[in-house]
């Protein structure tokens, strides 16, 4: 036994000095003890249908999250934008307000069918709005709001919103809404964009009073997958050895109030 330990220890010593396992212990350590919550505020509005002048005065009040940890250094370069998130919800529909700053921005398409956002100038929000279930919807929609909705329990095999329901997602960027290809500024350009989301597409034919006062998992993210200077940001660190978002067990918490 003595003999063994000797063997044993030195190994697994040797495997921990070794960059692949102090990545695998760091990016370990850092996730499952750093996982991050927002809250999501309870808001009303006087209009069943609020315009955006009403929703970013209710922002104003909401605490920003920073998309700013870089888990893949050295797929990201030296290129850092940045990007945060608020986030709130009323009886019917759930806002997501993003703010980027950055050198380089893209958007290519101009609709959601046949799109790639991840592609593009990109943020994206992944939620497990019913725990129980273990379904997580991933909503990506480029700077410009085009993109996808996909939902189902892992990355493979998921299933998308068809069109109407797209439809029904209302989108607001201070980019507007026509793809421009891609801009390069040696200032940072700043945008912002709003995507509201009817709580029923995500609520799986239940109550959307049983959001209240639950607390669920959930990540937002920065990319560019074919940006001149591409990039991967999270909310929430993901320990992977290589950018993947579809990872449940890296998810922070949406506490809704």
């Amino acid at each position: 036994m003595k003999t063994c330990k000797l063997i044993l220890y030195p190994a697994l010593l040797c495997f921990l000095l070794s960059p692949a396992g102090f990545f695998a212990y760091a990016q370990n350590v850092s996730t499952m003890e750093n996982f991050k919550t927002a809250k999501i505020h309870h808001v009303c509005f006087s209009d069943p249908v609020p315009d955006m002048a009403q929703v970013e005065q209710k922002f104003l009040s909401i605490k920003e999250n920073a998309v700013d940890v870089v888990n893949w250094p050295l797929r990201n370069g030296d290129y850092k934008p940045k990007a945060s998130f608020k986030i709130m919800y009323s009886d019917t529909d759930l806002y997501i307000r993003y703010q980027v700053e950055e050198t380089e921005i893209r958007s290519t398409f101009s609709q959601d069918e046949g799109s790639r956002p991840w592609t593009d100038d990109c943020m994206e929000l992944f939620i497990i709005p019913i725990m129980e279930t273990g379904v997580y919807y991933n909503i990506e929609m480029n700077c410009t709001g085009y993109g996808i909705v996909g939902y189902g329990p892992g990355k493979k095999d998921r299933q998308h919103f068809d069109p109407e329901q797209m439809k029904r997602i209302r989108r607001f960027s201070t980019l507007g809404r026509d793809a421009f290809g891609d801009r390069v500024s040696e200032l940072p350009i700043s945008w912002s964009m709003i995507i509201v989301i009817p709580l029923d597409l995500i609520c799986q034919q239940r109550s959307t009073e049983s959001l209240k006062g639950q607390k669920v998992r959930g990540n937002v993210f920065k990319c560019g997958d074919q940006m001149q200077n591409s990039h991967y940001l999270t909310w929430n660190p993901v320990g992977t050895e290589r950018p993947d978002y579809h990872r449940p067990e890296y998810f922070g918490y949406f506490e809704f109030e």
